[in-house]
This record gives C-alpha cells, sequence and structure tokens, in this order.
C-alpha cells in the first residue's frame, strides 16, 4: 500500500532531518546548505575503533510522580509499583450522619484497567487469559475537619510538595488483603473493597476530609495497568450506607516504584521509569585518531586559519549487544534513547539527540537502534555530542552520553520514521503510545570494545588535488 505524504506524529521528540545516507548527494548538500557550510567542502568518514568506556553509571528512577493519567500496579523486571491516591472531598452533612449510623455502610474503590492498552492490536493476546488474585497492601493517612479553613489549607498542598512527602510514607494505618483481577473482562471495574479499619476512621470524620490511599502488590506476578485521576475512567472511592452511594475521584494519584536489583554494580535499565545510563569515553583515543587524519596534531589552536569545529555531520557509536540478560514485557523491540552531555553557557547540560536515517541499512536488516531484536549490536548517534567534543577538545574532556530505553518500536524496516496513514485510511504507527517495563543489562555491553564512526565536512581535510 502507499504512503500518503500527511504524516501526524513525531515520536520520542526526534528530529527527521534529511537523510545523508542516499546516494544521492542532493540530501547532503541541502543539509550543508543549510547549517551554512559550503557544499565544496568534502565529506570524508573516519572509523575508530578498540574504543572503552572510562566510566559508566546507572541512575535508578524511584521518585515519586504523577500517575494523573496512567497508572500501574504490580511486580515486573525487579521493580514492584505501587498506586497513591490523594482524596479531597466533603461530605453531604445528612449523608455522613446515615453513614456513621449503618452497620452495614462500607467504602471502597473502583479501579478501571486501561482498555486501550490491553485492546491494543499489538497487545499479546494470550495474556488476557489472566485472572489472579493479588495480596496487597493497603496503607492510609486520614486527615479531617469540620472547618473551612482546614478545607482551605488543602489548598496549598501542591503536587511536588505531595510528592516529596511520599518518599517518606510512616505514620500510617496498615492492613493486608486479598484483589482479585481479570484481565478477561475489562468491560467492569476491578472493586478493592477497603478494610473495616479505614470505614472505622471514616466514620469518626467531620465533613472535611482528606484520604492519602495506598495500594502495594509486591507479589504479583505481572504488572497491571490502570486508569489515572485526570483520564476518562478515574478511580472512584465510593462511601455506601442507606441505599445511597457517594463517589468521589481522587484529586491526583502517583505512583512510587521499589528497586529490587541486588547488583549495585550491574548497569541495569528499565523501561516504563526514568532510568538513565550515563557514560563516559577518555578523549586519547578520539584525539589520536583525529590527528592521523589531519595530518597533525588535534586539535588546532586558536591562531590555526582553518578551522574544523561544527563540521560533524554525523556521529555513530556502535556497540555489542547481548539481549539474553534481558526482559521484555510485551516481545517486542525497544528503541534506545540517547542525549549527549555539551557545553551550555560555561556549564554542561544534556541535550537529545536527533536520529537521522541509514535507508539502505533500515530496508535491509531494520533500525539499529534497538534492543530485543535480531542481530547482535546496537548503534546510537552522538552528532551533537562529537561537534560539542570536538569543539571543545582542549578542555581535555571525555564524550559524555546518556542511554535510556524508550518506547516498543513497531516498524523495524521503515524509514518513514512517523506514523501515517495509507491511501485505504489505515493507520500505520511507529511505536505504541505505551511503555514495555522492561529490564536491560548493559554491563558486559559496555565492557566489550566500541567503534566510532564519523561523517566530517571539513575544509582542512579539502586538498587542491582533490577538485
Amino acid at each position: 500500500m502507499k504512503k500518503k505524504r500527511f504524516v501526524f506524529l513525531l515520536v520520542l521528540a526526534l528530529v527527521l532531518t534529511s537523510c545523508l545516507f542516499e546516494s544521492s548527494e542532493n540530501g547532503l548538500d541541502s543539509w550543508m546548505e543549510e547549517k551554512g557550510m559550503p557544499t565544496s567542502y568534502k565529506v570524508q568518514t573516519l572509523t575508530i575503533g578498540d574504543l572503552k568506556a572510562a566510566s559508566a553509571e546507572v541512575f535508578m528512577d524511584t521518585l515519586p510522580r504523577s500517575a494523573n493519567y496512567r497508572a500501574v500496579l504490580g511486580h515486573v523486571a525487579n521493580l514492584s509499583h505501587d498506586m497513591v491516591f490523594d482524596f479531597f472531598f466533603t461530605a453531604d452533612t445528612n449523608f455522613l450522619k446515615k453513614f456513621k449510623a449503618d452497620d452495614s455502610a462500607s467504602v471502597y474503590l473502583l479501579l478501571a484497567l486501561q482498555k486501550d492498552f490491553y485492546t491494543d492490536k499489538e497487545f499479546p493476546k494470550d495474556s488476557l487469559e489472566v485472572e489472579e488474585e493479588l495480596d496487597i497492601q493497603i496503607s492510609w493517612i486520614l486527615d479531617h475537619g469540620r472547618k473551612n479553613k482546614f478545607k482551605d489549607s488543602l489548598s496549598n498542598i501542591t503536587d511536588s510538595i505531595w510528592y516529596e512527602s511520599l518518599e517518606d510514607w510512616s505514620d500510617v494505618s496498615v492492613v493486608d488483603t486479598t484483589l482479585k483481577v481479570s484481565l478477561s473482562k475489562l468491560d467492569s471495574s476491578v472493586r478493592v473493597d477497603l478494610p473495616e479499619a479505614l470505614l472505622k476512621e471514616l466514620k469518626e470524620t467531620e465533613r472535611h476530609t482528606r484520604l492519602q490511599l495506598k495500594i502495594s502488590a509486591p507479589k504479583a506476578s505481572r504488572l497491571y495497568r490502570f486508569y489515572g485521576a485526570g483520564a476518562d475512567e478515574p478511580p472512584y472511592l465510593s462511601m455506601y450506607a442507606s441505599s445511597k452511594y457517594l463517589p468521589f475521584a481522587p484529586s491526583r494519584m502517583a505512583s512510587i516504584v521499589h528497586n529490587e536489583e541486588d547488583c549495585k554494580e550491574c548497569l541495569i535499565l528499565h523501561g516504563g521509569v526514568f532510568d538513565s545510563l550515563v557514560v563516559e569515553i577518555p578523549q586519547e583515543a578520539i584525539m589520536k585518531a583525529l590527528s592521523e587524519f589531519y595530518g597533525e596534531d588535534f586539535p588546532v589552536s586558536e591562531k590555526e586559519e582553518f578551522d574544523v569545529r561544527q563540521n560533524v555531520v554525523l556521529a555513530e557509536l556502535t556497540m555489542a549487544r547481548d539481549d539474553s540478560k534481558g526482559f521484555s514485557e510485551l516481545g517486542l523491540p525497544i528503541q534506545v534513547v540517547v542525549g549527549s552531555f555539551v557545553d551550555s553557557a560555561d556549564g554542561v547540560t544534556r541535550k537529545m539527540e536527533s536520529y537521522r536515517l541509514n535507508n539502505e541499512e533500515i530496508l535491509d536488516v531494520g533500525h539499529q537502534n534497538l534492543v530485543f531484536h535480531d542481530g547482535d549490536s546496537l548503534k546510537v548517534q552522538l552528532t551533537m555530542g562529537l561537534r560539542d567534543f570536538i569543539n571543545r577538545a582542549s578542555d581535555d574532556r571525555g564524550l559524555k552520553f546518556m542511554m535510556r530505553l524508550g518506547f516498543p518500536f513497531l516498524q523495524e524496516k521503515d524509514t518513514t520514521y512517523m506514523s501515517y496513514i495509507t491511501d485505504r485510511r489505515d493507520t500505520v504507527r511507529l511505536r505504541l503510545d505505551n511503555s514495555d517495563y522492561a529490564r536491560y543489562d548493559f554491563s558486559s555491553v559496555l565492557e566489550s570494545s566500541m567503534t566510532l564512526k564519523l561523517w566530517l565536512a571539513s575544509k582542512r581535510a579539502f586538498k587542491e588535488e582533490d577538485k
């Protein structure tokens, strides 16, 4: 089927630019003109092999964060995920009197499974037959007041303050119970009957109430995905008494992650969270190769007539890949997203790299910036990082970059690199809109040698005999 030119989605904030690998030189000439570089500059390639990482460090992401649209509960890939709800509500005085007096009163939470994920055509359908009785832990903090002063004080609690407070969830009431979950019944909500101890405390509340509620399932066999407070089907806290229900949606929700990895030295990234792996490659081997390439010591001094700074057209780092120690929840390839640490206003900041397409390679073997797919290598592009590295080579700094696990990739051999609509009005998506809570161990990958290939547009490398 033909692809229409109408394209509606860029992904992962990666900028699509002219393809520099096409056999025609027009694409390269256009790119150089756009960057203000004469097209007479000769583009040469330089391959630097046997590079080793000088340092590598993983930063695990365990900070509480918003779950206002999508929330997860359970255990996967050595991480357990809790859901925390923040309810502010004012109960009708008459209802509250009946609630306190009714011996059959109850309180429960309704959670809606994330149907747009479980019914996605790319979701493994054999996973939908799960019916599990979870051992869960429910904990809560309950505050209340009769006057409006208490109610008004709740408006001063910002999301950031609340997330920070969740890092020390102490002095709370805790009850163990069970929860039945059935993925085969996506049309019905999952009901969580809240403990008698919480019901008893609620019967003692005043008109204005704040309930912080946390649900944990650290022994779950998998991860369950629910809609969050700001979604079309938010959770509801329902108070029932005298044949009347009083439902309240949470003001906000949060996810809390508990890391169960037992190897502090291992370079493990998890998907679905913002784990990051920061790698630094020493400059000596790169400087030596550039000196040999230009036939003189590198870097050049400021007095040099010709300056090669900022003329890196493309930089690609290839490393060995070993998927055997990894875990993929959905069984799809996952893109590795890269950012480089570059100088900015006399400081160093991380900027995400753009991704340029090698059409011939993609059509032959697929995108090479993926894990959990065919092949045994991973290629990441560090163009911005190498430009900055060469520009500031005299600072003796190394080449420093960051890697993260991105979204599951659906079109391994599609060079469009966008979602698009065919002439039959079919939507072809580049990636899933949901994360795979995967796990990938880069320890052995970064013990092996890496190869850096540079495409350099340099007037210094352009000799008269080449004209």
